[in-house]
């Protein structure tokens, strides 16, 4: 009996260490070297951007490799981005996944690009109108215990909504197996390029840098409710350490009438979300009573304190904040 019991255990020794020696062989890495990428462009101009990547492989490997793009949601990446690549294992293109298509590793179904938001988020932009586009190579890679050196040209169109934007475009490389695994970080290697400066019409919509101040739709129309943020820890305000914060706003019309808002009522008192952080959502059409024949073309707005002597507009000064009503 105790001769038989150590065979077993024998046993189970040589099974447990063959499984973790296949599991050994079968481990792999994704590392992205390099983004290189334009640092200004024009609203509408196609920039290339090279990612260079390795692809670590111990054991056997056969995946299809998936780059993923954040990029602002109105510019529309996946109608307008074409990527193509080399490596030593043979050159092609990528594709658009389908939004149909439920992720590997995925915990509730999710697809690719949905996948990709909820776990990195849109990395060091302060602005929350992005969105993960994710691509994928036509046919699958081996490689067999191998360092794999790839390089993607990704060529895209910038700015095809004609605004001046200033962001930082995301980039992340995993394969079709694995996806955004939790516990493997080391198979999906996530890089952001510097700030991209894309000259075009209107106000700057700048997702790098903090402000006081973000709307959230970036891009909206005066039936859409808005909602309207005020960050009191970025700089030393006049509103440091007040509790009860107000917006004081005035809509323009279409037809030229300017509509003001700026009492210490409970519809303009901001929420406190955080320390020193606030905000306020509205309908802007039902806020500033308009008519059914007027439209609101934009608004001017500060923040005050209960007494409306304390006030914070643009870069700390008294100058109002704007929004600007645009869905293109």
């Amino acid at each position: 009996m105790k001769k038989s019991l150590q065979n077993t255990r024998k046993k189970l020794i040589r099974y447990v260490t063959l499984f973790m020696f296949i599991l050994l062989l079968s481990n792999c890495e994704f590392v992205i070297n390099s983004i290189v990428q334009p640092k200004t462009a024009n609203a509408g101009d196609q920039i290339t951007a090279t990612l260079d990547a390795n692809f670590r492989v111990d054991g056997a490997q056969t995946n299809r490799i998936i780059v993923g793009i954040l990029a602002p949601k109105s510019w529309k990446l996946g109608q307008n981005t074409t990527i193509s690549y080399t490596s030593i294992k043979g050159n092609g293109v990528l594709t658009l996944i389908p939004a149909s298509e439920v992720a590997a590793s995925a915990k509730n179904g999710e697809n690719w690009a949905t996948r990709m938001r909820n776990k990195l988020g849109i990395g060091p932009n302060y602005i929350d109108d992005m969105e993960w586009v994710p691509f994928r190579t036509t046919t699958s890679l081996t490689a067999v215990g191998e360092d794999v050196k790839a390089v993607f040209t990704i060529k895209m169109k910038v700015g095809v909504d004609g605004l001046n934007t200033s962001v930082k475009l995301g980039y992340i490389v995993c394969n079709n197996t694995d996806g955004l695994d939790d516990g493997s970080p080391n198979l999906w290697p996530v890089k952001y390029a510097d700030c991209l400066e894309v000259a075009g019409t209107g106000d700057l919509i700048d997702y790098c840098n903090p402000a006081l101040s973000v709307i959230n739709p970036v891009k909206s129309l005066d039936n859409d409710y808005q909602s309207i943020s005020f960050d009191n820890t970025i700089i030393k305000t006049a509103l440091q350490g007040e509790q009860d914060i107000y917006i004081c706003a005035t809509a323009h019309t279409s037809d030229g009438k300017n509509i003001t808002v700026c009492g210490r009522e409970d519809r303009s008192r901001l929420q406190q979300t955080a320390t020193n952080k606030f905000s306020i959502t509205l309908w802007p059409r039902g806020y500033f009573k308009v008519d059914a024949s007027q439209t609101i073309t934009s608004i001017d707005y500060t923040f005050t304190d209960e007494t409306g002597a304390k006030i914070v507009g643009v870069g700390n000064t008294e100058v109002p904040f704007v929004l600007k009503f645009n869905c293109n």
